[in-house]
């Protein structure tokens, strides 16, 4: 019952996800699992170079980049152990090089790719447990570009 309620709950939720991204944003059709964590892995590793770089150039984003990149490591266990339970191999792990921008709008791009590559990879799961787990981290990650969004509104406010 548990997997159904998972599935459904994917299903309900990438539309409303998908709805909400800008209108000059294509999205991803996934053609397989394989597919959806190689994306993932990319987008994720990309996000925390810039999570990291933020960390070091800004001593007030510490504890947050901290926070955040923490679940990053979370994630890419998770993600590891539901590749080994497809059958997938333990997959390898992307890095990202550091990046040449370094600004939040910057961070807030690619945090926002990251979580729509979620939504849009349930589809090609095929498999109720690992929606159920990339769903969980995907909400991780929504929380995570709240708080980047609140931190640009803040700047902007500022001047």
């Amino acid at each position: 019952m548990s997997e159904r309620r998972a599935l459904l709950k994917a299903a309900l939720f990438a539309p409303v996800a998908l709805a909400l991204r800008p209108a000059s944003a294509e999205a991803t059709d996934y053609a397989s699992a394989a597919e959806v964590f190689e994306a993932i892995d990319r987008l994720e590793a990309d996000a925390a170079a810039r999570l990291r770089r933020l960390g070091r150039e800004s001593p007030a984003a510490h504890a947050f980049t901290a926070s955040a990149l923490a679940d990053h490591e979370r994630h890419l266990r998770v993600r590891a152990r539901q590749r080994v339970r497809l059958g997938l191999g333990s997959g390898p792990a992307a890095t990202a090089a550091e990046s040449e921008d370094g600004s939040l709008a910057a961070l807030r791009a690619a945090q926002e790719a990251l979580v729509y590559a979620h939504a849009e990879g349930f589809p090609a799961l095929g498999d109720a447990l690992a929606v159920h787990d990339l769903m969980a981290n995907m909400v991780d990650l929504a929380r995570h570009l709240t708080v980047i969004d609140l931190w640009l509104e803040r700047e902007e406010a500022r001047g």
